[in-house]
């Protein structure tokens, strides 16, 4: 049985699979909202990007004050 390793996973929780989030429209008809659910951690995402790309660090910058 072949494995393999994808880049595609939750940056929370590392699941590798995502579900549409689905609300009633004003008449009452289930409809993707556009967003999307973690099937690990659950959390949603506005988008699919979001959901795998990882956090970018913070950027820091050092204190040229001398003592």
């Amino acid at each position: 049985m072949a494995t393999y390793k994808t880049l595609y996973k939750c940056r929370e929780c590392g699941a590798t699979s995502y579900q549409s989030v689905i609300e009633r429209d004003s008449s009452g008809a289930l409809k993707p909202n556009g967003q999307y659910r973690c099937t690990g951690c659950r959390n949603i995402f506005a988008t699919i990007r979001a959901w795998w790309e990882p956090r970018r660090a913070p950027d820091f910058q050092t204190s040229t004050l001398s003592g």
